[in-house]
């Protein structure tokens, strides 16, 4: 099981989006928490995390990853716009005895050539460990650059 941690300061439209689409996979026992990172938003993002069922913080990445309950994190910004059965992939990915991944973006371009390029929007899922294992310090761009060699799931 994952939590899911979504960075997302003043970004309730593309929260929205997101968190609807963690739904499935909430239903499906996968996603076990979704902690949301919000650095004082004034965009009605509390109230739409309250509804979802999601625990918004005023923390750092690595203090939320310290709580999370999951011993699998996905870290994802608010635009993240996952594919349709991205749930089924991450599980595949876990089952298999998954490493670190990146979990690209629906507009992400596939093809051969793409997995030379750097997605432009991309969330991470890697052991909590990893993520204590970088820092104090550690935030969304740097995980990327962490995971960025292993598998990109969609």
């Amino acid at each position: 099981m994952i939590s899911v941690i979504v960075t997302a300061p003043n970004a309730a439209r593309d929260l929205h989006a997101l968190l609807s689409s963690l739904v499935p996979a909430a239903a499906d026992g996968l996603v076990r928490q979704v902690l949301v990172l919000d650095g004082g938003s004034d965009d009605g993002a509390h109230e739409l995390c309250e509804d979802a069922g999601a625990d918004v913080l005023e923390t750092t990445l690595a203090q939320a990853a310290a709580g999370a309950r999951g011993d699998w994190i996905l870290v994802a910004p608010a635009d993240l716009r996952l594919r349709r059965g991205w749930g089924e992939s991450v599980a595949a990915h876990l089952e298999a005895g998954g490493e670190a991944a990146l979990l690209v973006d629906a507009s992400t371009p596939g093809g051969w050539l793409a997995k030379f390029r750097a997605p432009k929007t991309a969330g991470v899922l890697l052991r909590r460990s990893a993520i204590e294992g970088l820092g104090p310090d550690v935030d969304l761009e740097r995980l990327r650059r962490y995971a960025g060699r292993g598998p990109r799931l969609s």
